[in-house]
């Protein structure tokens, strides 16, 4: 049976991102929701592009903590990667309304992420 809490709906979404199930992921998500990252804030569709993005380097996300307060949730996991980074420690909180996440905000270290994100620009060829 599917676990509507606020933990277990954060725990779904995680999960789902680190074994690449993006239906889920969109499903977990409400049609407003927001995301903040480094400075940049993304809607629903932008969100998923990005995550989209990820998944060649991800191998999975193994869950450390999640802390709960109302409707908010900290979850602090480690986005384990088949780079040169190997796992990245991540923290997001989310807020959740209606048994959807409607915000989130990705907190990482960029410097230990850095080679992900090598990683992935070399695997896609150059534009022309």
């Amino acid at each position: 049976m599917p676990d509507f809490s606020v933990e277990g709906i954060a725990r779904s979404y995680i999960l789902a991102v680190g074994s690449h199930d993006l239906n889920a992921v969109e499903t977990l998500l409400s049609e407003d929701f927001v995301a903040t990252f480094a400075g940049t804030t993304l809607d629903k569709a932008g969100w998923t592009t990005a995550l989209k993005r990820l998944l060649p380097a991800l191998v999975r996300n193994e869950i450390r903590d999640v802390f709960t307060a109302q409707d908010r949730v900290c979850i602090v996991y480690d986005f384990t990667t088949n780079t040169a980074a190997g796992a990245v420690r991540c923290i997001e909180l989310l807020t959740i309304n209606a048994d959807k996440i409607r915000e989130t905000e990705l907190v990482l270290d960029r410097v230990a992420f850095a080679p992900v994100n090598e990683a992935l620009k070399a695997q896609v060829p150059p534009a022309q």
